[in-house]
């Protein structure tokens, strides 16, 4: 009730900024809110110019190293952020329809016949003496098919990771979008297929596919201080054609209950900082980590873990800066892999006080369903 009316007092107050907002935003964007999320769509967008090398090395520890992947750097966005809408400035665009699309619930999708959680054979094993994601070992080129890497226009690199769940939607984080300005979602594109992202010198991306974003959809209720509600889809156009090397990922079953992946490994991937504050690492990473119970996790981090939450953890191993938005995977028994969390929030990275932070796919499933149908 509170936050309803909260809503309500922040349309009439920041309804002049709105009009701002659409005085500096490309004519083509549009912005509104339906009951649980808040939704950008662009249109005419077009590829991203990869002209500068990556933003730069992030702020030292501590930090919460996802919930904004550029932090101390939005003085470099060129047009302002708002972080909420308040009420609707127009009504939804024409729906989306993938009722043909992969579910990623079935073993096989429908566009193909490729099916979805195609991976490794098994989580991948530390090796000594590589130090990657923090903790892990170089992926085998294309073995993650469902990874994908999110740039905008300025960087060479990869700002944030996310999986594919259909052939025009990614799943990720809203820490990774909701502070974007308009001019940075009509410029961001995916990198799909992609071992090498290309930030080294005399290096370049081996991504197999770009898509456009042309839609974002991310959780009405997030909340940047606590990461409660972090998940947002991307569509992406035009659609993704599926390979051996870019497939989708499975999804879990809706399951609100508390923690339903406790014990279990989670794989973990990206091109994010070999150390927290390090830099960036120039090929896909990966790690495996285990499934702690929320209860453990909140003595750390003093009741911060919410439902919504999981949290996992293994000695020396975590996701990083530039992680946020990719995937934590568990194996299924036939060996296919599905997605049990996106990577949220943490303290530095691989602290042993402080476990890595995901948010729970299960909890999110009829969330994500309806903004992968609409």
């Amino acid at each position: 009730m509170r936050m309803s009316r909260l809503q309500h007092l922040a349309g009439f107050f920041f309804a002049a900024l709105h009009f701002l907002l659409f005085a500096v935003c490309p004519a083509s964007t549009r912005i509104y809110q339906t009951n649980d999320a808040v939704v950008i769509e662009v249109d005419g967008v077009g590829p991203s110019n990869y002209a500068i090398r990556n933003f730069g090395n992030p702020p030292p520890n501590p930090m919460m190293y996802a919930v904004n992947p550029y932090t101390g750097l939005l003085s470099h966005q060129p047009y302002p952020n708002f972080q909420f809408w308040p009420y609707p400035l127009y009504k939804p665009a024409s729906s989306f329809s993938d009722a043909d699309d992969v579910t990623a619930t079935s073993p096989e999708s429908r566009q193909q016949n490729i099916a979805c959680g195609k991976g490794p054979a098994s989580p991948p094993q530390r090796s000594f003496p590589d130090v990657r994601i923090v903790g892990g070992s170089e992926a085998t080129p294309n073995s993650w098919p469902f990874i994908v890497g999110l740039r905008k226009a300025g960087s060479t690199g990869v700002f944030c990771g996310g999986s594919i769940i259909s052939p025009t939607r990614i799943l990720t984080a809203a820490s990774c979008v909701n502070e974007l300005s308009a001019f940075d979602i009509s410029t961001m594109t995916v990198s799909l297929g992609m071992h090498v992202q290309g930030i080294l010198d005399n290096t370049f991306s081996d991504a197999q596919m770009t898509r456009r974003v042309s839609r974002v959809v991310y959780h009405i209720a997030f909340n940047t201080n606590t990461m409660v509600n972090n998940v947002a889809v991307l569509t992406v156009t035009p659609p993704i054609v599926y390979s051996a090397a870019i497939s989708p990922v499975c999804l879990p079953p809706f399951n609100n209950a508390v923690n339903p992946f406790l014990g279990l490994d989670a794989a973990i991937m990206g091109w994010g900082t070999l150390a927290s504050g390090g830099d960036a690492s120039n090929t896909l990473q990966q790690a495996t980590v285990k499934v702690i119970s929320n209860a453990a996790c909140n003595i750390p981090y003093e009741n911060f873990i919410r439902p919504q939450h999981f949290c996992a953890a293994a000695d020396g191993k975590d996701s990083c800066q530039y992680d946020g938005g990719g995937p934590a995977v568990v194996q299924n028994p036939n060996g296919s892999w599905k997605q049990a969390g996106i990577v949220s929030f943490g303290f530095g990275c691989a602290d042993p006080e402080y476990p890595g932070g995901y948010s729970s796919v299960a909890f999110f499933r009829n969330w994500i369903d309806t903004y992968m149908k609409n």
